[in-house]
């Protein structure tokens, strides 16, 4: 599940996580991806950190309230460390910076679901 607000950065996901096999959803906020994620429980979320009505922090905290086990890449142009630390202390399986590489997104998204207990 892709969750951004900006609709040309998750073109730019969808492309590059497609071409590498997966299948992709998404949403263009936190709000909205949590709806999807009731819906249907994705296996992978990709979520920009700062958006509208819901960012990518709160949308951790709101998973870790449903204690779903569902592993979430945080992706940003922060770069700041206490940024970062925040959203690995929230669950974040990783850290991805903006702008989106191929070798630096799909390793995070296969170390994540490789992570996953069964």
């Amino acid at each position: 599940l892709i969750i951004d607000d900006s609709a040309f950065q998750r073109r730019i996901i969808r492309s590059l996580v497609r071409d590498a096999g997966y299948e992709t959803e998404e949403a263009e906020n936190g709000r909205a991806g949590l709806e999807k994620i009731a819906a249907r429980k994705p296996d992978c979320i990709l979520t920009d950190l700062l958006m509208p009505d819901m960012g990518g922090l709160e949308l951790l905290e709101s998973l870790r309230e449903l204690a779903a086990a569902i592993p979430v890449i945080i992706i940003t142009g922060n770069i700041q460390d206490s940024v970062r630390q925040r959203c690995l202390e929230l669950g974040a399986a990783a850290v991805v910076n903006k702008p989106v590489r191929q070798e630096e997104l799909l390793p995070a998204i296969e170390k994540a679901l490789g992570d996953i207990v069964v």
